[in-house]
């Protein structure tokens, strides 16, 4: 197997670590998989991004192998990932996990949208005036984004900390990417990987998780006590993660391998789009 090795450099980032273990994805399986930066190219604004049609078919290939056991985790409602993915009444966490769709199609929602509107209307207010500052509102949850302009990083992060202040002990800070987000405490990746492990078709099958941001953190530490791989996309570290891939074009790869690869059968093609050093 011919390996190409990718070359990371700053005081917290090892060179070298290892992409997935090459194996056909099985009955043993149980996916989870980031959106924004893992499965998408990012983009200035979550609107902008774009989904290949041979990631939904690859998606669709995986689901089906998994016997259902493949769930997307990300900060974006569920009603935007069903509309991205055409992925209605199939298993998702939204706003890191705030919204939760349990393999029976229930779903399970942190927070209340009506006792949230007046921190919704206030973060309008302090966005307007903050030049550079892009505000989502997800009704649960908001997002402020500097992503176009850096150089804002202290003004996103001020009006976080003063909706914070508004919202009480009903919700936290979630850093990430060029983004600060508000969401309703109690709600993480890893909680809702959790939650969805307990249950049938994910229960008694190993974890794969594969993220970027500070947001996958809490899955990658679930996934490893529970014996599984944690994937970590492109060069940000320090990482709970123990595996790499190089960015959301070698996962695309990655996940077209494993959807036409026959079960329990290896090839050298993952192996070649990303590496991290098992830790």
């Amino acid at each position: 197997m011919s390996t190409t090795h990718v070359s990371i450099t700053g005081p917290d980032i090892a060179a070298d670590w290892p992409a997935p273990p090459e194996t056909g994805a099985d009955s043993g399986w149980a996916l989870f998989l980031d959106v924004d930066g893992t499965l998408l190219d990012l983009a200035c604004h979550p609107d902008d991004v774009h989904v290949d049609p041979h990631l939904h078919d690859a998606l669709g290939r995986l689901h089906d192998r998994l016997d259902g056991a493949l769930a997307l985790l990300s900060g974006r409602t569920l009603s935007q990932l069903d509309a991205l993915f055409d992925w209605n009444r199939r298993v998702a966490a939204g706003l890191h996990g705030a919204e939760l769709r349990m393999p029976d199609g229930r779903e399970r929602i942190i927070g209340d949208a009506a006792a949230f509107m007046q921190v919704r209307s206030r973060a309008a207010a302090l966005v307007t005036a903050a030049q550079g500052v892009t505000l989502e509102d997800k009704r649960l949850a908001l997002a402020l984004h500097y992503r176009r302009a850096p150089h804002a990083r202290e003004a996103a992060e001020r009006i976080a900390q003063a909706l914070l202040h508004d919202a009480g002990d009903h919700y936290a800070l979630q850093r990430g990417d060029h983004v600060f987000e508000l969401k309703p405490a109690g709600a993480d990746k890893g909680r809702a990987l959790a939650a969805l492990m307990r249950d049938a078709p994910f229960h008694g099958r190993t974890p794969w998780m594969l993220g970027d941001d500070l947001t996958d953190e809490d899955a990658f530490r679930h996934v490893n006590a529970s014996g599984g791989i944690s994937v970590i996309v492109g060069a940000r570290r320090p990482t709970e993660a123990r595996y790499a891939l190089d960015d959301p074009a070698a996962v695309r790869a990655w996940l077209h391998a494993l959807a036409t690869r026959p079960a329990h059968a290896s090839a050298s093609e993952p192996g070649d789009h990303g590496q991290i050093e098992r830790r």
